[in-house]
Formats: structure tokens, sequence, C-alpha cells
């Protein structure tokens, strides 16, 4: 049974976004709902960037793999 209970403050609650256009990120709506945050709240954001989109892509890529690589034609 899921727990009612109001989560504290200053609690974490880690997830991850994507920057879309005007470097706008979306806090999805089950955590704006559990966390109960709404239009108006401040919120502290802590960043790590976790992926970054390749030049050219239309989609993210972790390029951890490719680091140090040469790209082969």
């Amino acid at each position: 049974m899921p727990s009612t209970e109001v989560p504290a403050m200053d609690q974490e609650m880690p997830f991850i976004a994507e920057v879309i256009k005007g470097g706008r990120l979306t806090i999805p709506e089950e955590i704006r709902k559990l966390m109960r945050i709404n239009e108006g709240n401040y919120v502290l954001i802590k960043l790590k960037v976790v992926s970054r989109k390749r030049l050219g892509s239309k989609k993210s890529h972790n390029n951890n793999h490719t680091a140090g690589q040469a790209r082969r034609s």
C-alpha cells in the first residue's frame, strides 16, 4: 500500500530530465504530485550531465563508450 505521507521539504527525489528548447526542463507530473510542487514554488536543482546530444543527431547518446576513440568512416 503506497504511503500517503508528505515528503519533507528537504527530501531529495532524483530523476532524469531532457533539456528542451530554450533550455527548459520538465519535472515529471508524478514527481510534482508526490512532492506537492506547484506553479510558483521554488526548487533546488543539483545538476549532473548524464548524456550529451551528438552534433547533427536528434537523439541523445551516452558518449562515454567513444571517449578517446577515433571515429571510423
